[in-house]
Order: structure tokens, then C-alpha cells, then sequence
């Protein structure tokens, strides 16, 4: 059984997930995006959200056969120790990376828009001191920072509701489809990558406190959320600048806010992003307990376990941060993502299945 300090409820879950999938990606999403699909963004979102519902089945059906074992436990118990350990490796490399490409990514979007001539080292010394200290606390304790957080993402809609007083040019995304499927298919590769978080779940599973009938629903109910979420600003930066202006832009949805003006208040995406950091480091939290958790190590060991990848995470940051390297980087991290998000656990399903291979005691 697992103790109520290291267990989470469907409600948590639901805002670990979002929480998890929502961060720096989301401010040049639009630009990305924009580069294939063109006024035809918006659809792309929609048929990544297609897909990651495609992935959360295959999960759920995993996941029920082996309900309280996590991801890295699931793959020993299928492949056998010696390669389930070798899968385990690229699993944990995986979070390891992802959380320190969300880190480079927040110290750019710092230096760029609030602290020029701040040492990028400074600001992720800073980043991840406090992201540690929350990581190495209970599991619960940090879902109900993630769900007190998740106000926040509110903060950004209401905001957002402002910006539709400023000019808007609904013939940005007109005709309709007008991108071509394939055109509208990359950049739904582009939405997709901004969306991974999801695989949380597989390690977040066992910790779920309740009766787990209900938890295919709140997953759902979390993706449609985000899918929903990242649609209406794709759509709502397709209709507020051209496709030539999105081109020149490293993070539209600043872009948009910027627009916004009051006698009283000025510079209100500078205002707003002061306070986004918030939901931004949700992420990197997210990444690193993900990682940490994926080596199995017992109770007293976790929070040095904690320290060691954070200090790593700390020593991804220091790569050089010129826009060629980064991007390097992203692409390779990109294709290590979607080995560890999509075809390990489509595989592991699989071979689950082949080999009738399931917990004695499975219970849902």
C-alpha cells in the first residue's frame, strides 16, 4: 500500500498533468507552428490533441495490467532485467534532458525579456535551487503546489480576453485547410512536442489514492483541457498578427500581451511574465521528479537523488545558449522523447500482451 504522504488524488492528478505539459513552450508555439501549417495552426493543435488520446488508451490498457508497478518497474517486469535496465537508462536520459531543455529555454525567455545582463548561470542557479526544494517533498505536498499554481494558467486567459479589444484579421486563417493535410500534419508534430508531460502518468499511476475507474476520465478530461487551451492561442495569435509578422516573432504570445496598454498600467507583458515564471518552472518540477523517481531508489536515498539531478540538470544549462545549439539540441531531445513517450510503452503493451504477461494482483 502507499502511504497518503506519497499518494495523489484523480483532482491532483488532473493538474499534475496539465501543470507538467504547460510551460515555455507555449510562448513560440505560434511561430513554430506557423512555419508549416500556416493560418491552419489552430487544426494541427487539434489533431496533436488526437493523438496524445491515442497514447493515454495504450497507456491506461498498460497501466491496467501492471497497476502498481511504475514505467521503469513495467519495463523489467516485461523484458528481463538486464534490458529492462537498458531501457530504463534512455527513460531516465530522457527526463534528465527534457528538464534541462525547459530550463535553457526559461533562462532565454529571462534574458531576452526581464534580465538582459544577468548571467544565464545565475538565473538557473536560482531557477533550480527552489525547484529542488519542492521536488524533495512529499509527492502530495507538490501536487497541491501544482494545483495552487494552476491559477495562474487561469490569470493567462483572462489576460488574453483583453488582447481581443486590439485589431484582429480573421482573413489570417482564411481559407480553411488551405495548408494542405500534410503541411497541417507537421505542424502537429511541432503542437505534439509541446504537449509532452503526459507520460507522467506512467509514474504517477500507482501513487493514485482512490478507486483508479475514474482515472481514464480524468486523464481525458486533462488532455482535452490543454488541447482546448493550446488551440485558443494558436487561433487567437493567427488572427492578431500575419503569418510574416508570427515569422519574426520568438514569443507571439508576449508579442500579443505587449499590445496591450492602460493609463495605469503599461508594459503588461512584462507584468505577466514576471508572474508566468511560476507556471514555467511547474514544468522543470515535473521533469525532475519524473527523473528521479524513474531510478527506484528507496525513501532515504530520494532526496540526494533529487540533489544530483538537479546539480546535472544545473550543468545542462551551462551549454552555450546561441540559437544554433539550442536547436540542435531541442531536435536531438525530440527524437529521444518520442522513443520514450510513444514506442516504448506502444512496445511494452505489445509485448505484454504476446507473452500474457500481467500482475497476480491486478485489480482494476
Amino acid at each position: 500500500m502507499t502511504e497518503n504522504n506519497h499518494s495523489i488524488t484523480k483532482f491532483q492528478l488532473f493538474f499534475i498533468l496539465i501543470q507538467s505539459q504547460i510551460g515555455v513552450g507555449l510562448l513560440s508555439l505560434p511561430n513554430v507552428v506557423q512555419k508549416t501549417a500556416k493560418g491552419d495552426g489552430w487544426i494541427s493543435t487539434l489533431f496533436a490533441g488526437v493523438v496524445v488520446q491515442i497514447m493515454l488508451i495504450i497507456y491506461w490498457q498498460l497501466l491496467k495490467r501492471f497497476p502498481t508497478l511504475i514505467y521503469t518497474e513495467i519495463t523489467k517486469k516485461i523484458l528481463g532485467s538486464v534490458l529492462g535496465k537498458l531501457i530504463n537508462l534512455v527513460i531516465y536520459l530522457n527526463f534528465i534532458l527534457v528538464g534541462g531543455l525547459a530550463t535553457i529555454l526559461l533562462i532565454k525567455i529571462i534574458n531576452l525579456w526581464l534580465l538582459p545582463y544577468t548571467p544565464g548561470w545565475v538565473i538557473s542557479l536560482l531557477i533550480l535551487t527552489a525547484c529542488i526544494y519542492l521536488t524533495i517533498s512529499d509527492l502530495r505536498i507538490i501536487a497541491r503546489f501544482l494545483v495552487l499554481a494552476t491559477s495562474l494558467i487561469l490569470l493567462l486567459l483572462f489576460t488574453s480576453l483583453l488582447s481581443w479589444f486590439t485589431e484582429k484579421e480573421i482573413l489570417y486563417i482564411l481559407p480553411i485547410g488551405s495548408s494542405g493535410l500534410k503541411n497541417i500534419l507537421m505542424g502537429s508534430k511541432n503542437s505534439l512536442l509541446a504537449m509532452l508531460g503526459f507520460e507522467g502518468l506512467l509514474l504517477l499511476f500507482p501513487f493514485i489514492l482512490e478507486n483508479k475507474k475514474g482515472v481514464f476520465k480524468t486523464i481525458s478530461m486533462a488532455n482535452l483541457f490543454i488541447t482546448l487551451f493550446y488551440t485558443y492561442f494558436i487561433f487567437l495569435t493567427l488572427i492578431s498578427f500575419s503569418q510574416d509578422q508570427l515569422a519574426q516573432m520568438r514569443e507571439p504570445i508576449l508579442n500579443l500581451l505587449r499590445g496591450i496598454t492602460y493609463n495605469m498600467i503599461d508594459r503588461v507583458d512584462l507584468l505577466f511574465l514576471s508572474i508566468w515564471i511560476v507556471p514555467m518552472a511547474t514544468s522543470i518540477i515535473a521533469y525532475l521528479f519524473f527523473a528521479s523517481k524513474s531510478m527506484n531508489v528507496d525513501k532515504r536515498k530520494y532526496p540526494k537523488v533529487v540533489f544530483l539531478n538537479g546539480f546535472i540538470i544545473f550543468l545542462i544549462t551551462l551549454i552555450p545558449h546561441e540559437d544554433a545549439i539550442i536547436t540542435l539540441f531541442n531536435q536531438y531531445v525530440s527524437y529521444l522523447s518520442y522513443g520514450v513517450v510513444f514506442i516504448i510503452p506502444s512496445l511494452l503493451l505489445i509485448l505484454s500482451v504476446l507473452l500474457k504477461k500481467h500482475e497476480s494482483s491486478e485489480s482494476t
